[in-house]
């Protein structure tokens, strides 16, 4: 059993000792029940890993295979998860872990099936799912959300085979299993993963609360206007703060989203957070599939230099759009830097029509309206 310091409810309270949160009663339940799967991985770890595969055969509806983690926007889905992540016991005699967006984890499953498909597998998806289990034991997936019918399909047969390797997953998301890929095409065929996720996972709803990221978006500014002759200094640095308070204490690191065999390596990104310079997102040959990725993986963007647009850079302003159209879409936030008010960016010509949109949509963004 590993140290009591270092279980979920106590890395939780021990940030509420240094006024890093306030106390939650959700998320005071939902970190004790997370205690509690890490002392049942512990301790499978303890009695040998084979034997707990061997014991979770004969008992695949035993309530502690692994948790579905559902609730509101803001509601420290993602913060749980790192604290029973970072819980967890390591070493040889332990379970391997794994952690990665959900979206990422299709993205790779999508990859390994096309992989086996090139090598003339008799069955791509159970290769793709034994590559998976063999990365590791137990499984964290932020935000489990279904919307393309390719993956709605695969689904159910990657995850059984998957389980009945023994793996445990932890996923979170912000509804319930029964509403995953609700009113999606061909839905019927879907509905057998959603039953089995249910009898592999425990459903646990986080109480509802403060939504924490609203609060702190609601203290920042979301739309900085550079001043041209002092540069951008200030700016930046009130970038850097809004960029640390949203990530709450989760540790900076480089990040990879690959679509359709592209790498989109995002520089900065703290769990659903990442910070972006314009120019590497809108500057460089993506397409709309890509922005789409990126909306995804993350719940808002800090973006540094949006510029003027005009008939010298009509290209990045095409990608822009579909930028924000990707975060509009799906409900997320924007903090940016850029060289003029919303209403004054665009001074080019193609695509002046669309571009009323993108101005609409920016300025309900960063009004804090419905999308806070």
């Amino acid at each position: 059993m590993p140290d009591k310091t270092t279980y979920p409810s106590q890395l939780l309270q021990a940030r509420i000792d240094r006024g890093e949160l306030k106390f939650d009663s959700g998320q005071a339940q939902m970190a004790t029940a997370l205690d509690q799967l890490v002392d049942v991985i512990a301790a499978r770890g303890r009695r040998s890993w084979i034997g707990g595969l061997l014991a979770r055969r004969r008992n695949a509806d035993d309530g502690d295979m692994g948790l579905y983690i559902y609730g509101g926007v803001g509601r420290g889905k993602t913060m749980l998860m790192d604290m029973f992540y970072s819980a967890l016991p390591e070493g040889r005699a332990h379970p391997r872990k794994w952690r990665l967006h959900f979206h990422d984890f299709m993205v790779l499953a999508q990859d390994l099936i096309h992989s086996a498909r090139q090598k003339d597998a008799d069955d791509p998806i159970e290769d793709a799912a034994n590559a998976l289990a063999d990365k590791g034991q137990v499984v964290c997936f932020d935000e489990m959300e279904v919307r393309d019918i390719a993956d709605a399909m695969i689904l159910a047969r990657l995850f059984t085979k998957m389980l009945d390797r023994g793996v445990i997953v932890v996923a979170t998301s912000n509804r319930h299993a029964d509403d995953l890929y609700k009113n999606g095409l061909h839905r019927d065929r879907f509905l057998p993963f959603i039953e089995l996720l249910k009898q592999r996972c425990r459903m646990v709803e986080i109480a509802d609360g403060d939504d924490w990221r609203g609060a702190v978006l609601a203290q920042l500014p979301a739309w900085y206007e550079i001043d041209a002759s002092a540069g951008d200094s200030k700016t930046m640095a009130a970038l850097d703060v809004a960029f640390d308070e949203l990530r709450a204490g989760v540790p900076v690191a480089s990040e990879t989203i690959k679509v359709a065999g592209r790498d989109i390596v995002i520089a900065k990104a703290a769990g659903d957070v990442a910070m972006v310079m314009f120019e590497d997102l809108c500057d460089v040959p993506l397409a709309a599939r890509d922005y789409l990725a990126i909306a995804g993986r993350f719940a808002g963007l800090v973006m540094v230099g949006i510029p003027r647009f005009d008939e010298r850079n009509e290209h990045t302003a095409r990608r822009f759009m579909w930028l924000i159209d990707a975060l509009y879409d799906r409900g997320r936030f924007i903090i940016a830097s850029a060289h003029g008010p919303i209403d004054d960016l665009y001074h080019g010509h193609q695509f002046a029509f669309e571009f009323s949109r993108t101005m609409s949509r920016l300025g309900e963004m960063t009004r804090r309206g419905k999308l806070s």
